[in-house]
């Protein structure tokens, strides 16, 4: 069943993304905006990415195999903290139809 997420609920997801990056990178929080690019200006490798989307997986109880995450980011490409929200928004109510409206299937096997 989808999930539709309020905007304080995104709200929570986006402030919750920018305090992991601070604390796991070691950036102060207030240097962490929608623009700021992860990997180029807060020193992160694509790992990170994984820790947070297993973070929320783990939070909002989604049961979303890493492999079709995978291939979801491959066809969306993550650069900034804002794109990094919207790909947990899309996970968190799209969950294992992550990849349905592009056009593959949605469930391994399919």
């Amino acid at each position: 069943m989808p999930k539709v997420l309020k905007d304080q609920e995104k709200k929570e997801i986006y402030e919750h993304i920018r305090t992991f990056l601070s604390d796991e990178l070691d950036v102060p929080l207030e240097n962490i905006g929608r623009d700021t690019k992860i990997i180029d200006d807060l020193k992160g490798d694509s790992m990170i990415y994984l820790e947070l989307v297993e973070d929320f997986k783990k939070q909002y109880d989604v049961k979303v195999e890493i492999a079709l995450i995978g291939r979801y980011l491959q066809k969306h490409p993550v650069y900034t903290v804002g794109q990094t929200a919207q790909v947990v928004y899309d996970i968190v109510e799209r969950g294992d139809s992550l990849l349905v409206s592009d056009g593959e299937p949605g469930a391994p096997g399919a």
